[in-house]
C-alpha cells in the first residue's frame, strides 16, 4: 500500500471554539401514564414540534450530520440507503446507492467536498458533494466506526477485526493501525494536534496511536469494553465510557471516575472546555454536570427514561436524546430545563447541531429524520 504523511502545518491552524446561558428547573419530564378501563396501557399523544419531518427512510435512521452553513444533511438509515438533502425544504439532493447492509455512519469532510456513508457490512463509499457522483469506494471487514480527520482529507475506519485504516481522500492511499490482539476497534477521536489518534477496543485497552508513524505511544487497559471516548479542547484528558473514567492523554494514567452513588456506568459523555466541566448521562435517566477541576457533582437531574446521546449546543445548552423519542434541552450553567422538543416515537440515535445553535437535526428508530427549533433564551 502507498504511504502518506498528514500535512505538515497543522500546528499553525487556530481551531475555535464556543459556549455559554440560561433558564427554569428540571422537573418530572413525562406525561403521567394513562390506564383505561381495562388496566391497558393508552398511547399518550405525541406532540409534533417538529418544522420539518423527513420521510425518504423507510426503516430506522441511524446517523446523520450538516454541512458547515448547515444548508445540506446526509441521514443514513437501516434501509441501506443514505440521502443528501436539502434542510429548507426536505429535497433530495442525491441519493447514495450501493449499500448493502444499514447504514450507520455519515459525516460531511471538513470542507463540505465529500461525504463518507459506511455500512455495517464494511462498505464505505465517499461522493463528491459538488458533482453529485461517488469517487471512491472500500468493501472489507465489517465497520465498527468511522470519521474524518478535522482538518485534513483523511478517513478513519475501526474495523471489528481490531484494524484501523486510514485513507487519503480520493487518492485512497491507505496506512494501517494494526490490532495486536484482534479485539474490535469501538471507537476513535483525533486528537486536537491532528496527529495522534485515541482508540478504545471491545477488550478493554485503550491506545494512543502516532497517525504518522503507525505506533503506539501507550495503552492502558481497564475492566470493561470501551464504547466510546470524548477529549478535551487542549488534547490533554479524555474520559472513557462506560466506566466514567477521566485519563491524562500524556501517558494514559487515570485521574478520577466521575460516577454518581448508585451508578456502575454511564452511556455518554462530553467534555465542555469553556465551562471547564463534563456532562455525563446513563440509562438510568441520570444527567450529570461535574466540575473538572475538582470533580465533583455540581448539577444532577433524572429522566425517567434511558438517556442515548448527548450533544452540546450555544450557550451552555445541552441536548439529551432519550428513549422516550424526546430532545430535552437543559442549561448546564444552572442545571434547569428550557424546553422539550417532541415528534419521535422511539429512541432519539443522532442529534446534529446547526450552526448558529437555533435549530438541531434529530433521526429516530421511528424512521424518520426531523427538524426542530431551539429557543434563544
Amino acid at each position: 500500500m502507498d504511504e502518506f504523511d498528514l500535512p505538515e502545518d497543522l500546528e499553525d491552524v487556530e481551531v475555535i471554539y464556543s459556549d455559554g446561558e440560561d433558564e427554569e428547573n428540571i422537573e418530572d419530564m413525562l406525561d403521567e401514564v394513562n390506564i383505561d378501563e381495562n388496566g391497558e396501557e393508552i398511547e399518550a399523544e405525541i406532540i409534533d414540534l417538529a418544522l420539518l419531518t423527513f420521510t425518504k427512510h423507510s426503516k430506522s435512521v441511524f446517523s446523520s450530520d450538516l454541512s458547515n452553513d448547515s444548508q445540506l444533511a446526509i441521514t443514513g438509515g437501516e434501509d441501506d440507503m443514505a440521502y443528501l438533502w436539502n434542510t429548507n425544504n426536505g429535497e433530495i439532493i442525491f441519493e447514495c446507492t450501493g449499500h448493502k447492509d444499514s447504514v450507520t455512519e455519515v459525516s460531511f469532510n471538513h470542507d463540505n467536498h465529500y461525504i463518507a456513508t459506511a455500512d455495517m457490512g464494511g462498505m464505505i463509499q465517499v461522493w463528491s458533494v459538488k458533482d453529485k457522483k461517488l469517487v471512491w469506494c472500500f468493501e472489507g471487514d465489517d465497520m465498527e466506526w468511522l470519521s474524518w480527520h478535522p482538518l485534513a482529507n483523511v478517513l478513519f475506519c475501526g474495523c471489528h477485526s481490531g484494524d484501523i485504516y486510514i485513507w487519503q481522500i480520493p487518492q485512497g492511499n491507505c496506512k494501517v493501525l494494526a490490532s495486536p490482539n484482534n479485539s474490535p476497534s469501538s471507537c476513535g477521536k483525533v486528537l486536537p494536534n491532528g496527529k495522534q489518534l485515541l482508540a478504545g477496543y471491545e477488550d478493554g485497552q485503550l491506545r494512543l496511536w502516532n497517525i504518522k508513524e503507525t505506533s503506539v505511544e501507550w495503552s492502558n487497559s481497564g475492566n470493561l469494553p470501551v464504547t466510546n471516548i470524548d477529549v478535551n479542547i487542549d488534547g490533554t484528558l479524555a474520559i472513557v465510557i462506560p466506566g466514567s473514567v477521566i485519563i491524562k492523554l500524556s501517558d494514559g494514567k487515570p485521574t478520577s471516575t466521575l460516577l454518581p452513588d448508585g451508578e456502575n456506568e454511564i452511556e455518554s459523555a462530553l467534555f465542555n472546555s469553556e465551562l471547564a466541566i463534563v456532562a455525563t448521562g446513563s440509562l438510568s435517566g441520570q444527567l450529570c454536570v461535574w466540575e473538572l477541576g475538582r470533580q465533583v457533582l455540581r448539577h444532577q437531574a433524572k429522566i425517567e427514561c434511558a438517556v442515548t446521546l448527548l450533544k452540546w449546543g450555544t450557550n451552555g445548552k445541552i441536548f439529551i436524546g432519550a428513549t422516550d423519542g424526546a430532545v430535552y434541552v437543559c442549561d448546564v450553567k444552572s442545571g434547569t430545563l428550557l424546553e422539550t422538543l417532541t415528534g419521535h416515537r422511539t429512541d432519539i440515535l443522532s442529534i446534529s447541531v446547526f450552526k448558529e445553535g437555533s435549530k438541531i437535526l434529530t433521526t429516530s428508530d421511528d424512521g424518520t429524520a426531523k427538524i426542530f427549533n431551539v429557543k434563544s433564551n
